[in-house]
């Protein structure tokens, strides 16, 4: 789907092309920029900026990590989400904001307050039931060591880009990466849960697992619900036991697993899973 027409763009909104970059800034040259995507859920009249706060302060300390001064504050920010949001259609969005360089600066060492923010939507679905599958990805999750997950650097998104590609070509929807130890680490763009004999099982953060708000979320509903929650190593050779899978991001919300490779799923229909789903959207759906 096309993204908005318009964008906030350093405090003001404007048409989305006019917040383009140089050909020769190194945000295109080198991935040097931050982002981070937020789902603004349409409930009858009224917008639901879904974990929104949380979502740009992370946003606001990579960029600042990245050298890309935030020359706007948090809840400067989300006023101009705010602002992005009435121009749109009342129905819902993915939201992206993106700090980048915008100045014809190609090398590493520039203008440390040549930094441009800006925030443009995209019409996106939601409640998606159908089943996702997962290639068990040749492709692995490069280390925290090189690039910070938990930052959202741009350029480390290559490393998605590829076990996407990878996975499509194979027929499978999404990859499933491992790390360099070999343990189960994440999807593409999406953390993973597991339901075992002994409870709702995901990989522990160690710096190559992303720290999702959307996991985060799944964690806080499965400790309400008295689910037994266990963060831990993962490893390949447990994908034949488990009883379901599923995905979650921001962007895929919970989705639920027919297939890792080889190994298949009934995860649609498993009580728990279901469980998480609806409690899931009673949030989004408010």
């Amino acid at each position: 789907m096309r993204a908005s027409e318009h964008a906030w763009f350093n405090g003001r909104i404007v048409p989305r092309e006019r917040a383009d970059p140089s050909v020769a800034s190194n945000t295109l040259h080198l991935g040097i920029s931050v982002f981070d995507g937020i789902m603004a859920y349409r409930n009858g009249g009224a917008w639901n900026l879904h974990r929104g706060r949380e979502h740009v302060e992370r946003f606001h300390a990579g960029a600042a990590r990245m050298g890309l001064r935030p020359g706007w504050t948090v809840d400067q920010v989300l006023d101009g989400i705010g602002e992005l949001l009435g121009t749109l259609p009342a129905r819902t969005h993915y939201i992206r904001p993106i700090a980048y360089r915008t100045a014809p600066e190609v090398f590493f060492h520039v203008d440390n307050d040549s930094a441009s923010f800006a925030v443009f939507a995209v019409p996106v679905g939601r409640d998606a039931d159908d089943p996702y599958t997962c290639q068990l990805s040749p492709i692995r999750r490069v280390s925290h060591h090189a690039i910070p997950a938990s930052w959202k650097v741009s350029g480390a998104y290559a490393n998605s880009f590829l076990a996407e590609e990878a996975a499509r070509a194979a027929g499978f929807d999404t990859g499933l990466m491992l790390d360099q130890r070999g343990r189960v680490a994440e999807a593409s763009s999406s953390n993973v849960f597991f339901v075992t004999a002994d409870g709702l099982v995901t990989p522990r953060l160690d710096g190559d697992v992303f720290p999702g708000i959307t996991r985060a979320t799944i964690l806080e509903i499965a400790r309400r619900s008295d689910l037994a929650v266990i963060e831990r190593d993962v490893w390949p050779a447990e994908l034949a036991s488990v009883e379901a899978a599923l995905l979650c991001g921001t962007l895929s919300e919970i989705r639920h697993l027919g297939r890792i490779g080889d190994h298949r799923y009934d995860s649609g229909n498993h009580p728990v899973v279901r469980r998480l789903i609806d409690q899931f959207r009673s949030l989004t759906h408010a």
